[in-house]
């Protein structure tokens, strides 16, 4: 019996398409003209069965944007009958219908959504072509079938009343949220010195979670939500500190990432019998030694 893998969160790259065109995006490591443009929900399945006995704490759809995958929400509900961790989506909501809300309604999928800004002018820019009003109004629909859901917002300025404002609209719609600082841009290491006078304004409960993360739960007016804020180890190339996000990712096409900014270099045999893939993600996993 081989020994269990360590990692414990798995993200599961189901296409490198996108409809938007978000400034700070890295398409989650892939690289450009990538020719698989999409995971297939049999070799998702042939996947799911290799890894079900595995202590996963999460595994996470993305992309690209996953819906653009018409096989999404068959390999969503796949991964909620068969796998016993936590299941969720990063999306940006815009191509969600009606149809994939009846199939998902009432699973423990929770939606994690790229949102860039509570300004209809400044989401619009920043996405290419995202409608703020359309986002606003799926978020509501979601709630309405019984799915958690949750904000993602790179901050891409230093510009604090932005920001002040996004934290008053996860506050007032309790909407956890999560801010990360866009890697690479000018600054964006120094952003929590104007975030956390914000959030310190508001803030009942504080943790240190000793990862590159501190979480904030904050309350207003009655209403109350969470923040986490990510300081990225990328900033300071804190090897250890990032091998405590503990996650890899599986593009397209099976090839594996234990890092968004380095290429893959193994890629999984799923003909090859289930021993030989866990040991290919555990040596993916170890051979992670540096930045």
């Amino acid at each position: 019996m081989m020994e269990q893998i360590y990692w414990d969160k798995l993200r599961v790259l189901v296409t490198n398409k996108c409809n938007y065109r978000c400034p700070f995006c890295h398409n989650e490591g892939q690289e450009k003209g990538d020719s698989t443009d999409m995971m297939s929900a049999s070799d998702f399945y042939r996947f799911a069965d290799i890894i079900k006995e595995q202590p996963l704490s999460e595994l996470n759809f993305s992309g690209g944007e996953p819906f653009m995958n018409k096989e999404i929400t068959d390999m969503i509900l796949y991964a909620t009958d068969n796998l016993s961790c936590d299941i969720s989506c990063a999306t940006n909501l815009s191509m969600l219908t009606e149809e994939h809300l009846s199939k998902l309604a009432g699973t423990r999928l929770k939606f994690n959504i790229q949102f860039p800004y509570i300004s209809d002018e400044l989401f619009h820019k920043s996405t290419g072509n995202g409608k703020l009003p359309l986002i606003l109004s799926k978020i509501k629909r979601v709630r309405e079938a019984g799915l958690s859901i949750g904000l993602n917002t790179v901050i891409q300025s230093d510009d604090a009343q932005i920001y002040r404002d996004m934290i008053l609209f996860a506050i007032n719609e309790e909407l956890p949220l999560k801010l990360l600082p866009q890697i690479g841009l000018p600054g964006s290491s120094k952003f929590k010195e104007f975030i956390y006078p914000i959030l310190k304004e508001y803030v009942t409960e504080f943790k240190d979670k000793k990862s590159g993360a501190t979480r904030w739960v904050l309350e207003k007016d009655g209403h109350k939500t969470s923040v986490l804020y990510i300081d990225s180890p990328c900033f300071n190339k804190d090897f250890e500190q990032c091998r405590n996000f503990a996650e890899l990712r599986v593009l397209p096409d099976f090839s594996l990432q234990s890092c968004i900014l380095k290429d893959s270099d193994v890629k999984l045999n799923l003909d090859a019998g289930k021993d030989y893939v866990l040991k290919q993600l555990q040596e993916s996993w170890t051979s992670f030694k540096n930045c």
